[in-house]
């Protein structure tokens, strides 16, 4: 509640500046944070932001209602349908593969596969909201895999940076995207799923088929420009 009003108060405040456009957008995790950041410092530096981050079916929902102009969403070829169905359009940003995060000190026998891990360790993921959208994307993406998947969602990304970390659990993430996140002081070791089967994800731009707001294609054009 704290956090919600003190983020209306910014929002209040932006609207009293001097200002040429009004964006509102939404993203769903700090990866598709990390593509919105990028994308958002190349718009010009008079767009008003107000900036939300939601669950998907929270993002979408806002996105068909027109309360904000698009999102970044992760997404996989298993759910496009539900996508097509909607007045929403959709661009892909980047496709990226799941790797395995753990905490190196569970890494006792290189023999060791991610069958191994995943029936020895709780999965955790985080999302902002009860959701269990990216526990199926996971699952699709990760093929056989699938049925020794036990998982469980964290309230916040650093508390499952921490568990992670410490040992208690595993995750999965973007391979590319981590990058961009991951510190020496996570203490966890990334692991790419060789030999395995797995489906790529993709990150998302979707908006509503009549918002014709300019910064939507600018933030596409980015994309289209340059290579992650």
């Amino acid at each position: 509640m704290l956090n919600t009003m003190r983020m209306t108060t910014y929002e209040v405040q932006q609207f009293t500046q001097q200002a040429k456009e009004q964006f509102n957008v939404g993203y769903f995790s700090p990866f598709e944070g990390v593509l919105l950041r990028m994308a958002l410092l190349d718009l010009p530096t008079t767009t008003n932001f107000m900036i939300e981050e939601a669950g998907i079916e929270h993002l979408i929902s806002d996105v068909l209602l027109k309360k904000i102009d698009c999102a970044v969403i992760i997404d996989n070829p298993l759910f496009n349908a539900k996508i097509d169905q909607t007045d929403l359009e959709s661009v892909t940003l980047v496709t990226d593969h799941m790797t395995l995060g753990l905490s190196p000190d569970l890494i006792t026998d290189q023999t060791d596969s991610p069958a191994d891990y995943l029936a020895k360790f709780p999965v955790i993921y985080y999302s902002s909201e009860e959701s269990t959208y990216l526990e199926e994307v996971f699952k699709s993406s990760i093929g056989q895999l699938a049925d020794t998947f036990n998982a469980r969602r964290v309230n916040s990304y650093e508390q499952m940076q921490l568990l992670v970390g410490m040992g208690k659990a595993i995750s999965f993430y973007p391979t590319e995207l981590i990058k961009y996140l991951a510190t020496p002081y996570d203490h966890i070791t990334y692991l790419s799923l060789d030999g395995v089967t797995t489906a790529h994800s993709e990150f998302k731009l979707i908006y509503h088929h009549d918002n014709h707001q300019p910064l939507i294609k600018q933030i596409q054009r980015y994309f289209d420009t340059h290579q992650f």
